[in-house]
């Protein structure tokens, strides 16, 4: 988690938090690609981590493949989190006043 985190921060993004769900068991026996110190190869249990946060789509291919090359990494998914907020201002930025308001501000900031 920290080289994922480190790589977020160094390309200009943020992460908002780290959840740790605990051990859990898996939906299925997982087969990993190496066998472990004690020569299990063969899992029922795993650790189950959400990290979420805001980064370009670059920076997201650079993660998947942070976690592909891990070994210790059984199965991974990268899910888009959306809210309310993302239909204000993506949908129909020139028909909302909020963000003429904003957009506004910053142009008469630029002129002074």
């Amino acid at each position: 988690m920290k080289e994922i985190s480190l790589k977020v921060v160094q390309s200009g993004g943020i992460v908002c938090s780290i959840q740790n769900h605990g051990i859990r068991q898996l939906p299925h026996r997982f087969k990993a690609k190496y066998a472990d110190i004690d020569g299990n190869q063969y899992y029922e249990k795993g650790r189950f981590i959400s990290v979420f946060y805001d980064a370009s789509p670059a920076t997201m291919r650079q993660v998947e493949g942070i976690l592909n090359l891990n070994e210790e990494i059984l199965r991974n998914m990268h899910l888009r989190a959306r809210s309310k907020f993302d239909d204000i201002n993506y949908v129909r930025e020139n028909k909302n006043p909020y963000v003429q308001e904003i957009l506004g501000e910053m142009t008469s900031a630029k002129m002074k």
